[in-house]
């Protein structure tokens, strides 16, 4: 078997690789003892992938049951080859206790007892209970008592009676002394979950149609969705942690006597499998991977109207994606792992887009003639035909997988009570967090203490409610937020809120540049302007030197009220910049694959101009980090439209003057400006003609605000 099983193994990895199937496997580690997986069931491929992974992964030889129909043809005598057995088989039951008490393989039994096409579980007087035309009642407990059964016959074993050890299954002979006494049987609860589930005719669904005419049957219907979700969804398997049994057998673990008691045994078996089958299924469901478009259609039908604005939407969904993340022991989708807050920057976010557009199709959104969207929530408690619900009503099925849990359901419709405009501040005050977080941890980190308040690293957020126009502002490379308090301070003072972000490795120890990127510093902005765009009704951005490149990056991908590029280093005096850094760090990479010290790890900046704010030496790696942003920003000029002011020191030090010139002629806007000042100094926001700078600033905000 273990030849099949490999051969199995092999072409199912083909097929993965082909198809690109995405599938992962995490949780718990697996025990080295017999394994009785318990899963859920939504797709006839799970027959196959579960224990394909388990062997590529675990390299365990597992077996699992199947529909006596799905065990024809030449689909049946592989399924066979790779030791599944049909449901229907009299000598079921002793071949599994069989696998198991010789610790010969592993096996995948699915409680359910049918693929749940629609994922409607309820939690019922203590059982978890599936609902649909082919079955409806508690889930099966039959996995339950082979378990317990099982571990009754290897404590029956470990005495040696083999006198009083009769044959457990007759038909098969096993007996005391085909038991490996060692093994302890365990349980592992199995959460397979699918994201995204969309469907669809694609093209080897097509072919399969020409070549067989299966359009109009069931089978097309179920392909229709498995086919897509092998070839373009994520499939998580979730290993949960072994339960043991003995804590459910009680006294016959105690007693010898009580072991051979047939009528006691009966009783108990009769008793504890209700409770180990709740108490397993309730980890595997709850273990269940939830992802974004949970969040979606869960925000979605606990909003109070059934007009659907979709920025109202979007705080809502990033709100208890929030919230979620605080409450403890759910499996998150990594998507849900991440702070999110690009689903309420972009306007055409991929996940949130996806999710409307299949709401949309599925007639549960709509277009009212003022082109607004409505919920249609009749559509979404419609009931369709149960082979044909993952197709016709596919976010219904979505809901049925997470409604459940009422946690998280009542967590939902807490958060729907807030308005718009308290969800807007509770993101702010939270992104604003998560910003001192991120400083904070820095800082304690490579300084071993808490930083003040006003600490040069600090983040300077100037915010009052009445302010309608916000700026976001961006220090440069070496330097810190404070270099930017004497223009936060100035615009604030005439009724501008002002957010100065702190980009991550600045403001703490030169050491932490080593360990940040480009894209960090990237997404450092991104998150300062969602926090204005919560609070504000038109937001500017701007930075001074490598600042103002994240800003003109910032303003190519988003829609923004104004840039403001202050002395921004598209061109550099020093050409180590672009011609020397970039051939030094590829030097020093390959150096350290041989755990050699680099040629040069750290460059000389005790000249600094700014000693109180700037580092006095930085690390060759991040300077490379720093190319890349003036190479990425160099490419995206074209890209902005949105008004623009460039303000250049004619004799800047550290900045040529034609950098100021290169972007004003290449940015795509109709409306920019280019201030050129006679200047000596590369700090012109806080030389002794800075008071120019501010004005001019004030001025562009003001004029198209």
């Amino acid at each position: 078997m273990k030849v099949t099983v490999w051969f199995s193994s092999f072409a199912i990895g083909i097929i993965r690789k082909l198809s690109g199937a995405n599938i992962t496997v995490s949780g718990e580690e697996i025990p080295d003892s017999p394994v009785l997986f318990v899963a859920n069931h939504f797709t006839r491929f799970e027959t196959f992938v579960v224990p394909h992974m388990l062997y590529e992964k675990y390299g365990r030889i597992s077996r699992s049951l199947a529909d006596d129909k799905v065990l024809a043809g030449l689909l049946g005598k592989f399924m066979r080859s790779m030791g599944t057995l049909s449901n229907r088989n009299r000598n079921r039951d002793c071949i599994i206790i069989e696998d198991l008490l010789k610790g010969s393989a592993d096996w995948v039994i699915y409680p359910e007892g049918y693929m749940v096409k629609n994922k409607r579980i309820t939690f019922e007087n203590g059982e978890f209970c599936v609902h649909s035309p082919e079955y409806e009642g508690p889930v099966h407990t039959g996995a339950a008592v082979l378990a317990l059964k099982a571990r009754l016959a290897q404590y029956r074993a470990r005495y040696g009676r083999t006198d009083r050890h009769k044959h457990f299954c007759s038909s098969m002979g096993v007996n005391a002394d085909d038991i490996d006494k060692s093994l302890e049987l365990k349980i592992i609860p199995v959460s397979i979950t699918y994201y995204p589930i969309r469907p669809g005719e694609n093209r080897l669904l097509l072919l399969i149609d020409r070549i067989f005419h299966l359009r109009n049957t069931r089978f097309f219907e179920e392909l229709e969705i498995e086919i897509n979700l092998l070839m373009d969804a994520h499939m998580d398997l979730r290993f949960g942690k072994a339960v043991t049994l003995d804590s459910y057998l009680g006294e016959f673990m105690e007693d010898e006597k009580v072991l051979y008691d047939k009528e006691k045994l009966d009783a108990a078996i009769d008793t504890q499998r209700k409770v180990l089958t709740g108490d397993v299924m309730r980890r595997v469901y709850s273990k269940m991977q939830i992802h974004f478009d949970h969040m979606f259609i869960l925000s979605l039908v606990t909003m109070p109207t059934v007009k659907v604005c979709p920025s109202y939407l979007k705080t809502l969904i990033y709100k208890n994606a929030r919230s979620l993340r605080n409450m403890e022991g759910y499996n998150l989708h990594s998507e849900l792992q991440k702070e999110l807050f690009r689903l309420i920057l972009d306007e055409s976010y991929e996940p949130f887009r996806s999710a409307v557009d299949l709401a949309l199709t599925q007639h549960i959104l709509y277009l009212d003639s003022d082109g607004e969207y409505l919920f249609d929530r009749s559509l979404l408690e419609k009931e369709y035909p149960f082979h044909k619900v993952r197709v016709k009503n596919t976010l219904q099925v979505i809901l049925n997988e997470i409604k459940w849990q009422e946690n998280i359901v009542e967590m939902a419709k807490e958060n729907s009570k807030f308005t718009e405009q308290e969800l807007r501040e509770d993101n702010f005050r939270h992104l604003r967090e998560r910003e001192w977080a991120y400083f904070k941890e820095e800082y304690q980190s490579y300084l071993g203490k808490e930083p003040a308040p006003d600490d040069k690293g600090a983040p300077i957020i100037f915010y009052d409610s009445k302010n309608e126009v916000g700026v976001v502002l961006s220090h440069g490379y070496m330097a810190a937020p404070k270099e930017m308090r004497s223009l936060a301070e100035y615009l604030f003072e005439r009724g501008i809120n002002v957010y100065v972000l702190r980009l991550r490795g600045h403001g703490t120890a030169p050491e932490a540049l080593k360990h940040v990127s480009a894209q960090d510093w990237e997404t450092d902005f991104e998150r300062a302007f969602t926090a204005m765009r919560q609070v504000c009704s038109k937001v500017f951005i701007g930075g001074f030197s490598t600042g103002g490149l994240l800003a003109l990056l910032h303003a190519a991908q988003y829609r923004v009220d104004g840039v403001i590029a202050v002395n921004s280093a598209m061109k550099l005096h020093d050409l180590r910049v672009s011609y020397v850094v970039p051939t030094l760090h590829f030097f020093n990479e390959m150096i350290s694959y041989l755990n050699a010290k680099g040629i040069k790890e750290w460059i000389d900046n005790s000249n600094t101009e700014q000693p109180e704010v700037n580092y006095t030496k930085h690390p060759l790696s991040s300077v490379a980090q720093m190319e890349k942003v003036m190479s990425k920003t160099r490419k995206a000029l074209k890209q902005i439209r949105d008004p623009i002011l460039i303000i250049q020191g004619d004799n800047d030090p550290v900045v040529k003057r034609e950098s100021a010139r290169l972007i004003y002629d290449r940015v795509g806007s109709k409306d920019k400006k280019l201030l050129l000042l006679p200047r000596k100094q590369h700090g012109i926001l806080s030389d002794k003609g800075h008071q120019e700078v501010f004005e001019a600033i004030y001025r562009f905000i003001q004029s198209h605000s």
